[in-house]
């Protein structure tokens, strides 16, 4: 994502940076500025970063621009405010993995079970199959499966090991890993399939672990040896995936700093990476590029920059890599900015964007007793209000140009609150504001329209004072946004005229959405919450006091928006009681959907509270054809308060039409004794279900033909997609 993809990055500070930043100067000083590797080849008349990457001229903007050496950067870097700014401690090193070209794992081919490689090329079947949930028509985003409707690609075991798998799904008895690609000192994160199914991209990173000696300006002796410490790079390995049972290594793009996000459009893999901007000790630290041949820097030549008004600056990077094309040399382009947060792609565009902090510092109220001021002294408090920064990046195949920088008020939710339509950019935004008089902050909802030198042509400020931003949604003309405090209100917004969006109506009804999937031009599916619409759950202090009687069940729900003005919910269902979730509420590829079969998977953790009469646990009853029947509710008693226990986890398989609304089809789990916890939940307590099978907990499901497959660490299970009857397990170890 790879993502969740809805996770906010966090700067990084502190002794593991600092430590990370010494090493790393002192390599620099021993080896020079050609590159970490000492005797790295640089090619006459070639800067260091071009002999692994290709640039690209960016900038149409006057304050856009790159640094013309070294010593402009350093200046830049010296007069901000950074806590990357550092000096050296009298240290020794000791490095370990950073004087090598970092591992490439090889595949290995599971001889026992692989055909011959000439079956491995075509099963000769047109199948219909889904595809990962993503945003954007056209612009792929990584995920831990991939499928061509006839082999499947995984990352399992605790995301350690690359299995490519025959899916058979004429014949699911045969279905088996035929070869596995291991990561001992790294982490695969996502991965991209091409257009004919014959490159696969591995991106993710690996750790390079470190030890440090010595003393610290005298506070510890000098024999003392400090832990070890690791730091990453990111990582693109493609592999030839032509013969199955035998993939190939075909090329390798690693580069220094850790993985935002990525996309694939056609052939060529954008992949962002970021890391931080260090001034140590009179000495730039930059990125580096590792190729087969060395390491090398990123020329101060090449690194653009807005001035912008973060405090702390990191780089940020973009690479492009055509996974189809071996002999095309990558390309990249570095930004110097803040923290890359969530970013959006279109098929033409990167939007990049970073979150500032400003502070204000203001006074207390004294404090009160009735109507008597107290005599004590008044303490500044810091007042702090956020923004957002964008950046847009132009794309075409390797091509960057860095096009336009701006900002908006408040901070960006997920990928989701952001969207590109017929040259505007449209952003959702969530900020508070500080009454002086009351000396209470109120959260605020904006919505910013962009055109493209984002610049802000159009606005809606302050929507649902007081409320959380839980959802947003763009679908052409229209923006959908679900708020919430006690209830749930979903917006309609009309986007018809960029300069005047208007909110053309609203619906209130308990609980919230956490993500809104379209199902057709005029309707959404709503996945979130259930509430108690009497308890206000944004004021929970304590866990177990209001939490446990405020949030109830995972809900799901279908919006009728045809009529803008008065939105419709049709129909709903809860799973559940308090504490069940779903990994879809903040990652949209867990979901599997497809409006054609009427078809709504998710992951669920259940929790149960048996004692309960109310409705809370209403639509939880499964088939007893998916294998586990979920009883609504459960026959036994449980401790602790009567606190909803775990119960089950695994997938619900839901029918949506808008005739029928939304039902239950059926459940599945790969939990094998699933039954027997569901029967007695006491025994979840008791012993250590369900962490001790937690690597059975199913993240990922999609569909082949007639045969639904769900993937969790551990195991691909296959399962009839007519009544969920199970077919085989592939063990993934």
């Amino acid at each position: 994502m790879v993502q969740k993809e809805v996770l906010k990055k966090t700067k990084t500070y502190g002794l593991i940076a600092l430590l990370l930043a010494i090493v790393l100067v002192a390599m620099i000083y021993a080896y020079g500025n050609s590159g970490i590797f000492p005797g790295a080849p640089q090619q006459p008349g070639q800067s260091q970063a071009s002999q692994a990457l290709g640039t690209q001229t960016l900038g149409t903007q006057s304050s856009m621009k790159t640094f013309t050496s070294i010593d402009e950067l350093k200046n830049y870097l010296n007069q901000s405010s950074s806590s990357n700014l550092y000096s050296t401690p009298e240290l020794y090193y000791n490095v370990n993995g950073m004087a090598a070209q970092p591992a490439v794992p090889a595949p290995m081919p599971v001889t026992s079970t692989a055909p011959s490689a000439a079956s491995l090329t075509s099963q000769g079947a047109t199948n219909d199959y889904s595809t990962t949930n993503i945003q954007v028509a056209g612009v792929d985003e990584a995920d831990t499966v991939k499928t061509d409707g006839q082999y499947m690609y995984v990352i399992g075991n605790n995301s350690q090991t690359v299995y490519i798998l025959d899916a058979s799904s004429q014949n699911p008895q045969n279905a088996k890993v035929l070869s596995k690609i291991s990561f001992d000192n790294g982490t695969p994160q996502g991965l991209y399939l091409s257009a004919d199914g014959n490159e696969l991209a591995v991106l993710g990173s690996n750790s390079i672990p470190y030890a440090v000696y010595g003393s610290i300006s005298g506070l510890y002796p000098a024999n003392i040896m400090f832990p070890s410490w690791t730091t990453n790079t990111n990582f693109v390995y493609v592999y030839d995936v032509s013969n199955k049972a035998d993939p190939v290594l075909s090329r390798n793009l690693t580069m220094s700093g850790s993985y935002v996000d990525s996309r694939m459009i056609g052939n060529y893999v954008y992949d962002i990476i970021s890391e931080n901007a260090y001034l140590l000790n009179g000495t730039v630290l930059l990125p580096t590029v590792f190729n087969g041949q060395g390491a090398y820097t990123v020329a101060p030549t090449n690194i653009y920059y807005v001035n912008s008004s973060d405090s702390a600056y990191m780089y940020t990077t973009i690479a492009a890599l055509n996974i189809e094309n071996a002999q095309e040399q990558a390309v990249s382009t570095t930004v110097l900015m803040g923290n890359a947060g969530s970013i959006y792609v279109s098929q033409s565009n990167i939007y990049l964007t970073d979150e500032v902090t400003s502070y204000q510092s203001i006074s207390n109220p004294p404090s009160q007793t009735g109507t008597t001021i107290a005599p004590i002294p008044i303490t500044p408090v810091q007042l702090y209000s956020q923004n957002t920064e964008i950046y847009r990046i132009a794309i075409s195949g390797p091509s960057f140009t860095l096009a336009a920088a701006g900002n908006v008020t408040g901070t960006v939710m997920s990928q989701y609150s952001m969207d590109e339509y017929h040259g505007y950019f449209r952003i959702a935004t969530s900020s508070s504001t500080y009454s002086t008089t009351s000396y209470t902050s109120t959260q605020q909802n904006n919505l910013y329209i962009l055109d493209s030198n984002l610049n802000v042509v159009g606005k809606i400020e302050n929507l649902a004072s007081g409320e959380q931003l839980h959802s947003a949604r763009f679908i052409g003309e229209r923006c959908y946004l679900v708020t919430f405090n006690q209830i749930d209100p979903l917006f309609v917004v009309d986007l018809t005229q960029p300069t005047n969006p208007m909110v053309l109506g609203n619906l209130t009804i308990p609980g919230y959405s956490d993500f809104l999937q379209p199902y057709d031009a005029t309707h959404l599916i709503g996945i979130g919450q259930d509430v108690n619409a009497s308890i206000d759950a944004n004021k929970v202090e304590v866990p177990g006091d209001v939490y446990y009687t405020a949030v109830l069940g995972l809900k799901v729900s279908l919006f009728d928006v045809s009529d803008v003005a008065n939105p419709k919910e049709t129909s709903s269902i809860v799973i559940g009681d308090t504490g069940t979730t779903s990994e879809a509420l903040t990652d949209a590829k867990a979901i599997l959907f497809d409006a054609s079969k009427n078809l709504l998977v998710l992951p669920v953790e259940l929790y149960l509270l048996t004692n309960s009469t109310n409705t809370s646990s209403q639509g939880t009853t499964g088939t007893a054809s998916s294998g586990v029947a979920i009883p609504a509710p459960a026959p036994t008693m449980l401790p602790f308060n009567n606190y909803p226990q775990f119960a089950w986890q695994g997938v619900y398989i839901f029918n949506v039409d808008l005739t029928n609304g939304i039902t239950i089809r059926g459940n599945v789990t790969q939990l094998d004794n699933a039954s027997t916890y569901l029967g007695n939940p006491s025994l979840a307590i008791s012993g250590s279900y369900p962490w001790g099978e937690s690597q059975y907990f199913i993240t990922r499901s999609l569909y082949i033909n007639n045969v639904l497959y769900t993937v969790s660490q551990s195991r691909v299970q296959l399962n009839s997609l007519s009544d969920f009857s199970l077919l085989t397990k592939v063990e993934l170890n």
